[in-house]
This record gives C-alpha cells, sequence and structure tokens, in this order.
C-alpha cells in the first residue's frame, strides 16, 4: 500500500484522508500543517509530526496538498513537483467518472462526485462532494469545484478559480482563469478572468 503525506491537517484535509482509507492502494502516513497547535498531536488518529518542512523525514510514495486556497496550493504544488515529489491523486470510491476522462496530479475527486464522458481535469483540482461535472467541460488546473456544484456540458473553468458551493454552470459557459462564482449563484454566461460574481443570474460583484 502507498505511503500518502497529507498536507493540511483541517477540515478539507480530513475530508481527504477519509478518502485515502477507503481507497484499496493507498493510505495516511501523517499530516503536516503550519498551525504549531497541530504539531506534535494526531488528527483522525494520524500524526501530526510537523510543518511541510518536515517532509524529507517521513518515509512516504506520495503527498496529496488538502489545501482549499488556490494560489498557495498551486504555489507548494509547484515547488513539490520541481522537487521530484509525487503528487498523488485521491479519488474516492464512491466517485463516478466515465473512462474516457483525463485526470492530472494531485487531484482530490471527493464522495459523490460525478465526472461524465469526455472531461479533463487538470492537476491539482479539488472536484469537491457531490459535484457534478458534466461531458467535455475542462477544468483547472489548481482549480476548486466546491460541494455540491452543477457544471453542464462543454464548460470550461480557468486555472485558480473557484466555482462555490451549490453554484450551477450552464452549458457550454467558460469561468475564466482566477475567476469566482459564489455560493449558490448561477453562471449564463463567460466570467472573464479575475472577476467575482454572484446571483442568479450571476453578475460581477463591485469592491
Amino acid at each position: 500500500m502507498k505511503k500518502i503525506i497529507v498536507i493540511g491537517a483541517g477540515g478539507h484535509g480530513q475530508v481527504v484522508a477519509d478518502a485515502l482509507r477507503l481507497m484499496k492502494e493507498a493510505g495516511p502516513v501523517a499530516f503536516l500543517d503550519e498551525n504549531p497547535a497541530l504539531i506534535g498531536t494526531e488528527v483522525l488518529g494520524i500524526p501530526v509530526p510537523g510543518d511541510n518542512s518536515y517532509l524529507s523525514k517521513i518515509e512516504h510514495d506520495g503527498v496529496v496538498l488538502a489545501l482549499g486556497n488556490n494560489a498557495l496550493r498551486k504555489r507548494i504544488f509547484e515547488e513539490l513537483t520541481e522537487a521530484g515529489e509525487n503528487l498523488f491523486t485521491v479519488i474516492h470510491p464512491s466517485a463516478i467518472i466515465s473512462p474516457s476522462v483525463k485526470i492530472g496530479a494531485g487531484c482530490m475527486i471527493l464522495a459523490g462526485a460525478v465526472i461524465n464522458t469526455g472531461a479533463e481535469i487538470k492537476e491539482n483540482t479539488i472536484i469537491n462532494t457531490n459535484s457534478t461535472i458534466e461531458h467535455h467541460n475542462m477544468i483547472g488546473p489548481h482549480a476548486h469545484i466546491a460541494p455540491g456544484s452543477t457544471l453542464g456540458g462543454e464548460v470550461s473553468v480557468g486555472e485558480e478559480s473557484m466555482v462555490g458551493i451549490g453554484a450551477t454552470v450552464l452549458p457550454r459557459v467558460i469561468i475564466g482563469n482566477k475567476a469566482m462564482l459564489g455560493a449558490g449563484s448561477t453562471a449564463t454566461r463567460k466570467i472573464p478572468d479575475g472577476v467575482t460574481a454572484a446571483g442568479m443570474p450571476a453578475k460581477r460583484l463591485k469592491f
């Protein structure tokens, strides 16, 4: 069985660790976390021996970045890739994934997710609990499709973008790079790069 280190011992990290424990070929051997209050403790019975600098001290076969912040997850992903680490992809056994789907390194596909034919999930992307990725979507890299969200056919979601909890993206709509669609919102037209949009239909928010 592959020994996997989970970076991030917070709520999302614990969900990812649970998914890992259900996979036949891998399991979590340790959490690493930057929070001093967690170091030296156990979370879900899994030790938290140190922060990210502790990585080289633990025997492992792969690493998963269980961090919700897309920009932070991207930065660490690039650092670990350059260092030659194996970024492990976690797939919960209850996820339904078409055989034609392409999945990049270091992704997290969690309980109840559905990914249909012709979709491509780029590296280091989170497909969260009960989200639906319809046919021929292009997602990521370093994106986050939050729990309960639904993406129609031929949707494109850009790098480091976020589709919020329970949001809907209509077919063939483009979500730009580093864009954000608010929770419960419906995207009926393109959301440009760097834009935060919310509502039904989603409109650009001004800050």
